[in-house]
């Protein structure tokens, strides 16, 4: 089968690799799409990182090369044994995570925090962005009628947006200043309005990633290169500062304004990956009572919401979502989005095949 795999920095291939076999209590998908985020563009230019790369993963076996993509929605042409609730047919979005199941965090449910950790198309095998792969059937969500299956590839992503305002809980008379448009901030954009939060605030220095959210009905995007955030925010909020700041930048300036214009007893909400430390004043927390939260991928009740939301008109994808084929990924596809000269990049899997 067709397969994009990860061989060092800047080397992605499409080749020819076995087809996985689906074991008990596994379905086997044919992929029709597959997302590229942020963390697959750090490790094609600047990785390996989360792949392993010395050494196989002790638990999973990874190593490259391996088939990457983690953000897939496929249709179900197989089913191990055990699995009693999907048929041949039905079209599914699956989470990634591979957990130990065994491990405190596991058993307490926070299976996505588990001490053993892996994701399909990082560190853990059959990654999305072939024409087949196996998922565990308990990470699988039914995708429900009008719902393609390119919007099931963004259910990953939109989810662990979601997770994030799950944490930060705004009430919808308070104020929320999201930090970044990029996919993540427009995903927690997107969930704030659907809690009914009236007053959403996204600072983002990009032009057309602002243009984008003002057309996805963003009232309030600041450019932090043109005016004083700060300054601004004080004022929409009689100088209190917002009730919720979400980081979903990931960068130390990022880092610092949330902290700054997040009001006494307020939420600072981290949800980006950063890559590197970040430095702050501790007592602008301890004397106005702020907290920091942060919030680590998703779980299935946000898998299930995000389906939800989508299949309700709630979220909508066109403007801000480019399709494109493998080959077109590994011709350019990381540099459009190293470059953000594209929002979001959904690979059609199946481009260029016959059936």
């Amino acid at each position: 089968m067709r397969a994009a795999v990860y061989h060092g920095r800047r080397d992605v291939r499409i080749e020819d690799v076995p087809e996985p076999s689906v074991a008990p209590g596994e379905l086997k998908l044919r992929v029709g799409y597959n997302g590229i985020c942020g963390t697959d563009v750090h490790e094609f230019f600047t990785g390996p990182h989360l792949i392993p790369h010395d050494h196989p993963h002790p638990r999973t076996g990874a190593v490259l090369p391996l088939v990457i993509g983690h953000e897939f929605a496929g249709e179900v042409v197989d089913v191990g044994d055990g699995v009693e609730d999907f048929a041949i047919g039905d079209r599914v979005a699956a989470e990634p995570i591979s957990n130990c199941g065994t491990c405190r965090l596991c058993r307490r449910g926070a299976y996505n925090l588990c001490t053993q950790i892996a994701f399909q198309g990082s560190d853990a095998l059959h990654g999305g962005l072939a024409e087949y792969t196996v998922v565990d059937a308990i990470k699988a969500h039914r995708l429900p009628d009008g719902l393609g299956l390119d919007v099931g590839a963004l259910v990953e992503p939109l989810s662990v947006s979601y997770h994030a305002v799950r944490h930060a809980a705004p009430e919808p008379d308070e104020t929320v200043v999201v930090y970044g448009g990029g996919p993540i901030g427009v995903g927690a954009f997107l969930a704030l309005r659907a809690r009914g939060v009236q007053r959403i605030v996204v600072v983002e220095p990009s032009a057309d990633r602002a243009a984008i959210l003002t057309g996805l009905g963003a009232d309030i995007v600041l450019d932090p290169a043109e005016e004083d955030a700060a300054a601004r925010i004080a004022e929409l909020t009689d100088g209190y500062g917002a009730d919720v700041s979400i980081d979903a930048a990931g960068v130390a300036a990022s880092f610092g304004a949330a902290v700054a214009t997040t009001a006494k007893q307020g939420r600072v909400v981290l949800v980006a990956t950063f890559h590197g430390p970040v430095s702050f004043e501790p007592n602008v927390l301890v004397f106005g009572e702020r907290r920091i939260l942060a919030s680590c991928g998703y779980r299935g009740e946000d898998y299930d919401a995000v389906i939800r939301l989508l299949a309700a008109g709630r979220y909508p994808t066109d403007s801000w979502v480019e399709r494109i084929g493998m080959e077109e990924l590994v011709v350019g596809g990381f540099e459009a989005l190293h470059e953000q000269r594209a929002m979001k990049v959904l690979v059609d899997v199946r481009a260029g095949l016959d059936g």
